[in-house]
């Protein structure tokens, strides 16, 4: 059983770190019990106007940023769907980029699947070479991947591609957006795309994305898009802010008013937040004999993806963790039995993160104990 914290956030009492769903706010959980509307009528535009005035900022775009009601996943299809037919190159250096490239193939697109180690950030100078190879009307690549806690470098990689190449660029930003740094329109992105549950801190359900008019202009002159996911009929209903199809009304209502919150604290300032939360883990775990495993200077904000120290059994570790109330991320794939994972994203604070990891010495001390090992 997982155990949902009902405090109202004060430092140092957050006790939910998965690497997603994270923890929401009582405001944010409280708001989902909005009423009922009809997705046309006049109240729905209202609303859905407030989330558009709003949305946007988040992104770093003059454009409109948009909604769907999906994971964040039916962007990744819907970016594809709507404005590729020609090759792809995907970007793969973890569980959900390889995901990615695994979609493009089996939407039948002629996909290159350009493979790094886990644990290893994408080098833009790779992609620089590999796009003089071919050429790609789209290239697809994960800023912050989830699965093992490395943080490319999306905006030397977006370069790369506008400067050699005509393609898109497609940015997984799930558990980057409203956590670090992500510039659409000064970076060049296409489309970008994030979920409801990581670092906006709502609950899982929606998909948030941004698309260029680039990527609109190609989605265009494709004949064949879908219906569900198809962004021209999205940015269509945009404009008269509406949405194509049903939205889910009740995380809308939690968006409005996790925007508020997320614009007064102020984006700089919450991508300086997380940064602090990654600092106080590697200087922790630096301390404490445990190895980040994203390599120096590419560790995600947002997740960390640890190595305990020898002797220390990663999967007894969230055990022991899970008993004492702690809400815990496991290693990920085939990093399962071997790495434990820490998502510090959305509202979570440094003294929570602090007692985090304080919990975890207390473990691994009950842990040692017991088996008769000195602590």
């Amino acid at each position: 059983m997982t155990h949902f914290d009902s405090t109202a956030g004060s430092p140092g009492q957050i006790r939910f770190f998965n690497p997603g769903p994270v923890w929401v706010r009582p405001q944010v959980m409280q708001a989902l019990t909005g009423p009922m509307l009809s997705h046309r009528s006049q109240a729905f535009m209202d609303l859905y106007g407030r989330i558009q005035g709003k949305l946007p900022k988040v992104f770093r775009t003059a454009r409109m940023a948009h909604t769907l009601a999906t994971s964040a996943t039916g962007v990744w299809e819907s970016a594809l769907i709507s404005c590729v037919e020609g090759p792809v190159l995907s970007l793969c250096n973890g569980a959900f980029s390889d995901k990615w490239g695994e979609m493009a193939t089996r939407m039948g697109l002629e996909a290159d699947i350009l493979k790094f180690e886990w644990g290893q950030a994408v080098p833009a100078d790779a992609v620089k070479k590999k796009l003089a190879e071919k050429k790609y009307a789209a290239v697809t690549v994960v800023h912050s991947e989830t699965s093992t806690g490395v943080l490319s470098d999306l905006a030397a990689i977006a370069k790369v591609v506008r400067e050699n190449s005509d393609a898109l660029v497609f940015a997984d930003a799930v558990t980057s957006l409203a956590g670090t740094q992500v510039e659409t329109d000064a970076w060049g992105l296409d489309v970008v795309l994030t979920g409801s549950q990581k670092a906006f801190a709502l609950p899982p359900g929606l998909a948030l994305f941004a698309v260029s008019e680039r990527a609109m202009t190609a989605a265009k002159k494709k004949k064949f898009r879908g219906l569900y996911l198809d962004l021209v009929d999205v940015e269509a209903f945009a404009a008269k802010k509406q949405t194509p199809t049903t939205p889910c009304l009740p995380l809308l209502y939690a968006l409005d008013v996790q925007l508020d919150h997320i614009l007064a604290e102020g984006v700089e300032n919450r991508w300086a937040r997380h940064a602090a939360m990654r600092k106080t883990i590697e200087d922790w775990s630096a301390k404490h004999g445990f190895r980040v495993f994203a390599e120096a200077g590419a560790h995600s904000p947002t997740v960390t993806s640890l190595i305990p120290p020898e002797g220390v059994n990663a999967e007894e570790l969230n055990k022991a963790l899970k008993a004492m109330k702690w809400t815990t991320g496991s290693g990920y794939g085939k990093l399962k039995a071997t790495n434990v994972r820490i998502g510090h994203m959305g509202d979570v604070d440094v003294a929570s993160v602090e007692s985090y990891l304080k919990a975890h010495e207390e473990a691994i001390a009950a842990m040692r104990s017991r088996a008769g090992s000195p602590a």
